[in-house]
């Protein structure tokens, strides 16, 4: 009985954790890139998951390439907050990629 109660409590906090890394993300998304790529998901679904995941290697060196003719996204891409949180965004973005099959829906949590 005791090994079941420390096996649920692992649980839990492996899904709060998991949870929380999401919401960073979306987050971060809201912050760097809602206003010219939309509401969260609809970014996302720009590109697929591994797309997104060649996107973001080598510390989103593509990503900054994509964007190097907009000198406000650059300023973005270059700042410290990018910096910090790039990976959250990234695994965001992956997970939600527009062949993920699920087509979140604002629950007042996830609103774009």
């Amino acid at each position: 009985m005791r090994l079941l109660i420390i096996t649920a409590i692992c649980c839990l906090f492996v899904n709060i954790n998991l949870n929380a890394y999401s919401a960073k993300g979306m987050i971060t998304y809201k912050k760097l890139c809602k206003h010219c790529h939309g509401s969260g998901f609809k970014g996302a679904a720009i590109l697929e998951s591994d797309e997104w995941e060649d996107m973001f290697e080598n510390r989103a060196k593509k990503l900054k390439k994509v964007h190097s003719n907009e000198p406000k996204a650059i300023k973005v891409l270059n700042s410290g907050y990018f910096k910090r949180n790039y990976e959250a965004l990234g695994r965001f973005l992956r997970n939600n990629g527009r062949d993920m099959g699920v087509v979140r829906s604002c629950d007042g949590l996830n609103c774009g």
